[in-house]
């Protein structure tokens, strides 16, 4: 009878042992593959993650006091959040949909703008992005947005003939342009957004609804009196 205990209390010993090292394991593994956003681990910093992330998981960033904003401020109600790049034809098109719903609201919602440039398609959408955001800093940031966004072709010869239209400082431009915290500013969005498990643009944001891909203005409208009922 006292040899049967020992043995089960060896058994039972080497189940706990067993059990505590895989919870150990999990714990490790939980806290190297999960993170804050803005807290990326370099080893995935500009790399795509899994496309298999579900939709409905993902949700809005909180707002910044840098973001662009318009059509709304500080007393509106539903934020439409959009990551998106200016040589992206579907985020061009998503433009005047926004931009008519938005509108119709009358400061009820507001149109954020978060820059995720795909360089893998478009080589130099980074630089158009930081050129948008240093046109920000002489208070022209949604007029050259626009711009760009409306320019059959964004090249240097383009973006030098917006910003001599919209009278922008051709040397605080070139200066701010070089700067390597315009790029940085420009890359957190993107960081965070991947790190978030957005993989594509354009993605946006209705309230805490968000849609992959272009989203004709009827939707839009119908998920922004979704969001202002629930408030």
């Amino acid at each position: 009878m006292l040899k049967q205990r020992r043995i089960l209390l060896s058994l039972s010993i080497v189940i706990f042992v067993l059990v505590a090292t895989a919870f150990t394991f999990r714990v490790v593994q939980f806290k190297k593959t999960h993170y804050k956003v803005g807290s990326v681990p370099p080893e995935i910093v500009n790399q795509l993650l899994p496309k298999d992330v579900p939709i409905s998981s993902i949700r809005p960033p909180a707002l910044r006091a840098i973001d662009p904003i318009r059509y709304g401020g500080t007393t509106s109600v539903v934020s439409i959040i959009e990551y998106g790049d200016y040589e992206c034809e579907y985020c061009r098109r998503m433009r005047t949909e926004i931009d008519s719903v938005a509108r119709s609201y009358n400061g009820l919602v507001r149109f954020v703008w978060r820059d995720f440039p795909i360089e893998e398609i478009h080589k130099g959408s980074t630089e158009v992005a930081i050129f948008a955001r240093c046109a920000a800093l002489q208070g022209k940031y949604w007029p050259i947005h626009d711009a760009l966004m409306t320019a059959e072709k964004l090249n240097e010869k383009t973006l030098q003939q917006i910003a001599d239209s919209f009278g922008l400082d051709p040397i605080f431009q070139k200066s701010c342009r070089q700067d390597a915290a315009m790029e940085q500013m420009v890359l957190r969005d993107l960081s965070e957004a991947r790190a978030d498990g957005i993989n594509s643009a354009p993605f946006i944001f209705v309230g805490t609804q968000a849609f992959d891909g272009y989203v004709d203005a009827e939707t839009l409208r119908q998920a922004v009196e979704k969001a202002i009922s629930s408030t």
